[in-house]
Order: structure tokens, then sequence, then C-alpha cells
């Protein structure tokens, strides 16, 4: 069982399953789950204050993000989304190599601060997606 605070580093990078996993409700730094390979019921803190690694993880079913990743977000095994919902921050990179973003859901005030890392696509290409989804939900709440 993990503390409720880690002021910093969390590794646990031999991870393959995040069954039984609780995280804890802050996390001060890098979160480490490199060799995850399902995700499926595990809930993040809303914050953390580092890197949030998640590389080997194929698939987003059942994958809820934290809102807010004040550095890097690691994604780059993503082959499938299912309707996943962004964080509303990146603070520093984001690792991506999904061929399509048209399942990714992006928040109204989503930042991607620096990077993107993407054989398929620009972070200007991104931020686009976000615009628009972002335009299309004001069109609905006004009923056009």
């Amino acid at each position: 069982e993990l503390p409720e605070h880690i002021g910093g580093y969390l590794d646990l990078r031999s991870l393959t399953s995040a069954k039984g996993l609780e995280l804890p409700e802050h996390i001060g730094g890098y979160l480490d789950l490199r060799s995850l390979t399902s995700a499926e019921r595990l809930k993040f803190p809303e914050h953390i204050k580092g890197d949030l690694d998640l590389r080997s993880l194929t698939s987003a079913k059942g994958l809820e993000l934290p809102e807010h990743i004040e550095d890097g977000l690691d994604l780059r095994s993503l082959t499938s989304v299912e309707c996943l919902k962004f964080p509303k921050y990146i603070g520093f990179e984001l690792h991506l190599d999904l061929a399509s973003l048209d399942e990714i859901i992006f928040p109204d005030n989503f930042e991607l601060k620096n990077s993107l890392y993407s054989n398929y696509f620009t972070k200007e290409e991104l931020l686009k997606v976000a615009q628009e989804q972002r335009e299309s939900r004001a069109n609905d709440r006004r009923g056009l």
C-alpha cells in the first residue's frame, strides 16, 4: 500500500497491470508506469507535478488521465483511445503516435505548453482539433 502523499519520484515501472493499484492523492514528481499495459480502473490524482510515463499502454480503455500534468505525458504506444479525455494542461511535452485524433476529447481550456512528438501530426494540427471541438461544444450550448 502506498502513502497518500508522495513528494517526488514514484517508481512503479515494473508493474504491467494496474489491478489493485491505488495511487496516492498527491504525487509531487515523476510517476513512472512505463511497463503498464492496462490501466483499466486506475484512478490518477487530479494533479501530477512531474511526468506521467505510460509509454507501454496500447489501449486507453478505462483510462482517466489527471487534469493537470506539470511536465510531460508519454502515450507513445497508444493505438486505441475509445473517447479518451485529455488533461486540461500538459506543461512540457507530449509523446503520442496515434494515426488519428478523432476519438480524443480535448477539454475546452486544453494547453500543451511545449513540444509534441508524433509521427502523424504536428502540434498545430493537434491544437486545431482541440479548437474545433471547443467551438463545436460552444455551438451546441447555443443551440446552433
